[in-house]
């Protein structure tokens, strides 16, 4: 598993071809979202705690990150919208629990997260790896529904966009009902 998040990371094409067609894979690629989504948000809330943000508001920032986020929007929805984008509009060879691996691994990048508590800077690790994790999510799919790398860049396009507007608006719901506005 380490070797090919360590392949996942230096964005080598191979490794997605060989978690799409490993079954066993999806649950090494769910271990990979828990691990990097926890440690993501904590370098957030970690952040948000060194900034004096009250620590009730970092405690959701932090769970909201993590759970809904970086878990349920960030990995099962987006899969599930890679999958209907890729499939739909260019006949993508593939299944929901196909897109699941290789996104999985694919989000391994974003563990810079975990440095969004530094000073000043912070802001530049997760923001880096979430670039990294596009770039990666492209491949993955490319390599995942058998299309070219065009194919792919505009089912991540449609499919992130829809899933940063639901985790918005989720979070946007959760500062409501908690009054974080």
């Amino acid at each position: 598993m380490i070797d090919r998040i360590v392949r996942a990371i230096r964005l080598d094409w191979t490794v997605f071809r060989e978690i799409a067609q490993d079954r066993e894979a999806l649950k090494q690629a769910a271990i990979i979202v828990v691990v990097v989504s926890f440690l993501a948000a904590l370098g957030g809330a970690g952040g948000q705690l060194i900034a004096q943000v009250d620590a009730g508001t970092a405690f959701l920032g932090f769970f909201v990150d993590w759970i809904v986020n970086g878990i349920v929007i960030g990995w099962i929805g987006w899969s599930i919208l890679t999958y209907l984008v890729g499939t739909l509009l260019f006949k993508g060879q593939t299944d929901i629990q196909e897109m699941m691996r290789v996104l999985g691994y694919a989000s391994a990048p974003r563990l810079l997260g975990l440095l969004g508590f530094v000073p000043c800077i912070g802001w530049i690790f997760p923001f880096a790896g979430w670039i990294l994790a596009l770039v990666a999510g492209v491949i993955a799919i490319r390599e995942a529904m058998e299309f070219d790398t065009g194919n792919a860049i505009i089912t991540v396009v449609i499919s992130w966009v829809a899933s940063i507007v639901a985790a918005l608006l989720i979070r946007g719901i959760f500062d409501l009902i908690f009054g974080l506005i």
